[in-house]
């Protein structure tokens, strides 16, 4: 019988997409979610912000900022990140990737690459792009 409910089945598939990428990257020691959090400041750092807000990241990263600093406790302790002030308001606390954190993207990169392709495998090229498109659709029209 078909689940009608589509919180449930994108849960569900989350839940599997997610711990298949876990797997891949206990290897280096991250997991899914953290792994996006250093890509993300990596990215933020080659596009010239060497560190952003919190508040910044978790609208980026589609979390509210207090559990965003919980799931940075982990990265902070081990270094991969540290926190700093905004140079234009104080108030502003700031993450940023340490070079331990760009170390540990790049010994995480092929671990990630292989949970990519076995997604793709699993699901075929192009529904994992329609899929992708369906995601970025929803992530746009659906309110916060």
């Amino acid at each position: 019988m078909r689940e009608a409910c589509t919180c449930m089945r994108l849960r569900r598939a989350g839940r599997r997409v997610t711990q298949l990428y876990d797997r891949h990257l206990a290897s280096v020691g991250l997991t899914s979610g953290q792994h996006g959090l250093l890509a993300r400041l990596q990215g933020a750092s080659l596009q010239g912000k060497p560190a952003l807000p919190i508040g910044t990241l978790a609208e980026l990263h589609g979390m509210d900022p207090t559990t965003l600093t919980r799931n940075l406790k982990l990265l902070l302790d081990a270094k991969l990140v540290r926190n700093g002030r905004d140079d234009a308001d104080r108030r502003v606390r700031t993450v940023a990737l340490t070079e331990a954190g760009r170390k540990r993207l790049t010994e995480a990169a092929p671990e990630w690459r292989k949970a990519q392709r076995e997604v793709e495998s699993a699901l075929g090229t192009e529904a994992m792009l329609a899929l992708n498109g369906l995601l970025d659709l929803a992530n746009a029209k659906l309110p916060a």
